[in-house]
């Protein structure tokens, strides 16, 4: 699975409701932007055609978009941002499958970036998704010129509540064919986080 990523245009639009009464207003101008949303897409698209499957079209409502603001903000002098971090999550269908988009977007010293999420609720930053791949993959039992598709990624025990506390995801992996559920360990430390995954806890799905 590869998280592709691109950037974006800073154009101001339209208003939108405000996400957090501390964010500025230009992230809100940002978010309703046409280029955000353009960016948004195609990075959701992005996501669908590097999967197995290769949906061509993916339909997102972007009526249903909401962010998670996931960093401090920091403006300059004329109100745009210059530093900053949230999630935005969309909900899609992609050839008849529903699915609950994620991207990254990140703004540093003016410059934005964003990047492709899993679909779900995955608490993972796009960095250590990619890292959890393998181990995924391990996990489902794939075997040479097999492709792990991630699917979906849920939070069983919900979010840990503190940045350095280990939580548990499950992630539906597809690998030839056949759809498991992955249960995966993340162990923050002094280093980074360890990723652990049991086999033997990996259960087929139909």
């Amino acid at each position: 699975m590869r998280l592709l990523m691109v950037a974006l245009m800073l154009l101001p639009s339209y208003g939108l409701v405000r996400a957090q009464d501390n964010t500025p207003r230009a992230y809100d101008a940002l978010r309703s932007s046409d280029s955000y949303r353009k960016a948004v897409t195609e990075i959701y698209a992005s996501y669908e055609s590097s999967l197995s499957t290769h949906c061509p079209k993916v339909d997102v409502n972007m009526n249903t978009s909401n962010a998670k603001v996931l960093g401090p903000f920091e403006t300059d002098a004329n109100g745009q941002i210059v530093n900053g971090h949230w999630k935005e999550t969309t909900e899609g269908i992609a050839c008849g499958v529903k699915r609950l988009y994620n991207a990254s977007i990140t703004i540093k010293d003016g410059k934005s970036q964003v990047e492709a999420l899993f679909p779900g609720h995955s608490y993972a930053g796009p960095q250590l998704q990619r890292d959890a791949v393998q181990y995924a993959a391990i996990g489902a039992g794939a075997v040479a010129g097999c492709v792990a598709d991630i699917l979906d990624t849920t939070l069983p025990n919900g979010a840990p509540s503190g940045p350095k506390l280990p939580w548990v995801e499950k992630w539906t992996v597809r690998v030839c064919g056949k759809r498991m559920l992955v249960t995966i360990r993340f162990v923050p430390d002094a280093t980074g986080t360890t990723i652990e995954v049991a086999p033997k806890e990996t259960v087929v799905l139909p």
